[in-house]
């Protein structure tokens, strides 16, 4: 009595005696891949008919699990009128023959079906470019706003597009004005000289940084011997008789005489600030 088997990892099927397999505790082992299985559990049955080992070897393998798996379709083409169309509505998907014509699908899809494709491929790029246009606007827009802001900057920097950007400015409403940092022009020496006709404040400008600028206001403050103020004026720069623009670097100087109507006040000290009012 002998038994068929079939290994489970290479699908070959093989004779092997009941008495070995009884011998082996049910455990064989296939020539082919070496695969160790119990004979029992993929075991078939056939008539007890002797098996030619070199005929199974020289045989081509078929894997009976995915012929299990397969499903059969008819190979034989359906006619139009007979292909199974699962439900009426639009919505739904329709079931058509693999063996119809492309021409026969296309009859058997919906009208909705067919003209939502194209549309939705035409509208992709035009929402796209609907989008990078926008996206360009706003670029745009930002670059005139940045220019408009630092205007004063870059005409300071850049006299050569002071043109430009009075051009961009006059739709917006606004001008070019000198640059102000406040920390620019710095007082880079004063004194206060009593004679005669009163007092003369000696008092030097200097701009500071690498660009020109506007030129400051100065409050000057003239303060007893317990430092309270007795007299307190704020200079503009026309006051002061100085150009309305420091270059860089450049230092200003000047001479001013100060009249005190109070002979009783003696003056001991005095305060200036240069600042932009």
């Amino acid at each position: 009595m002998s038994l068929v088997t079939q290994c489970p990892q290479c699908a070959l099927l093989f004779q092997v005696p009941a008495d070995k397999v009884a011998q082996a505790q049910g455990q064989v082992g296939c020539e082919q891949c070496a695969h160790v299985f119990e004979a029992q559990a993929f075991a078939i049955h056939a008539p007890d008919v002797p098996l030619q080992a070199d005929a199974f070897l020289a045989a081509p393998r078929v894997d009976v699990e995915a012929l299990l798996r397969r499903k059969d379709v008819t190979s034989e083409p359906l006619p139009p009128s007979a292909a199974p169309v699962a439900m009426r509505d639009s919505s739904a998907p329709v079931a058509v023959s693999p063996s119809l014509s492309a021409d026969a699908e296309a009859s058997l899809l919906p009208k909705s079906h067919l003209h939502s494709a194209p549309t939705l491929a035409l509208e992709a790029p035009a929402d796209q470019w609907l989008h990078r246009s926008l996206a360009l606007v706003l670029v745009v827009g930002l670059c005139l706003q940045a220019l408009v802001f630092f205007r004063n900057e870059l005409a300071a920097r850049l006299p050569a597009s002071q043109p430009i950007l009075s051009a961009l400015c006059m739709p917006a409403n606004c001008d070019l004005k000198p640059l102000r940092r406040w920390n620019g022009i710095v007082i880079d020496g004063s004194s206060l000289v009593r004679g005669d006709a009163g007092y003369t404040l000696n008092v030097t400008l200097r701009n500071s940084v690498e660009v020109p600028l506007a030129m400051t206001a100065m409050e000057m403050t003239l303060t007893d011997d317990q430092d309270r103020p007795l007299l307190r004026r704020v200079l503009s720069p026309s006051d002061l008789g100085a150009p309305d623009v420091l270059a860089a670097g450049q230092a200003w100087q000047r001479a001013l005489k100060v009249e005190f109507n109070s002979t009783d006040a003696d003056i001991a000290g005095y305060r200036l600030v240069s600042f932009y009012p």
